[in-house]
């Protein structure tokens, strides 16, 4: 594997200005060798209790990769340009968490496609959350998984960090982010506590 960062000074600036322009809070380069990866939070999916999206999406286990497949399609790549928003634990407990996702898939979306026009031959979105839940929570089944169909939102919706079993917290601390852990004691005190939503495009 490439253990170097991408170097194109000028498109890497031009992808984290992007992602600022969009609604981001903050953004980071690693090398994809520093994503931590456990398979603890992709197992996590699957409870118990189970999330409310399990299985219900192609980006959601058990359809998505293995955390040790995904470990191995990281291998594929040299860069992750991560990006954050940073928002209060009541927001993300609440009704706007997902509206902040929504966005953290659109940025994470628009970032893709622009890597892939400024001629990054490989460029792949993942963004925290489920699609089925942000984008087709109107229907009852995904498309994809029951019709082999087309994605309704392919502009939009892309694959769940946490299904793979990226570490968030491991990535945050990677940038000196604040990241509060959604605990008890600080979701009683949520009025004063920030927490964070991620998302990441790979480019090789």
């Amino acid at each position: 594997m490439n253990t170097h960062l991408f170097t194109d000074k000028a498109i890497i600036e031009g992808l984290q200005a992007q992602a600022r322009s969009l609604g981001a809070s903050a953004t980071g380069l690693l090398q994809t060798e520093q994503v931590v990866i456990q398979a603890r939070f992709a197992q996590m999916c699957a409870g118990p209790p189970s999330c409310p999206s399990y299985g219900l999406a192609p980006g959601c286990p058990p359809h998505a990769p293995s955390s040790e497949d995904f470990q191995q399609l990281l291998q594929s790549f040299n860069t992750a340009l991560v990006f954050k928003i940073d928002a209060p634990v009541k927001d993300l407990m609440g009704e706007r968490r997902l509206s902040l996702a929504r966005t953290i898939h659109r940025i994470a979306a628009t970032l893709e496609r622009s890597a892939l026009s400024r001629g990054i031959n490989k460029a792949k979105a993942m963004a925290a959350g489920s699609c089925k839940e942000l984008f087709c929570d109107d229907i009852e089944t995904c498309v994809v998984l029951a019709n082999s169909a087309p994605c309704r939102f392919p502009d939009l919706a892309r694959p769940s960090l946490s299904a793979v079993g990226v570490d968030f917290a491991a990535l945050a601390h990677q940038f000196g982010w604040s990241f509060g852990k959604l605990t008890k004691t600080n979701i009683a005190n949520q009025n004063s506590e920030m927490g964070l939503m991620a998302g990441f495009v790979l480019l090789g």
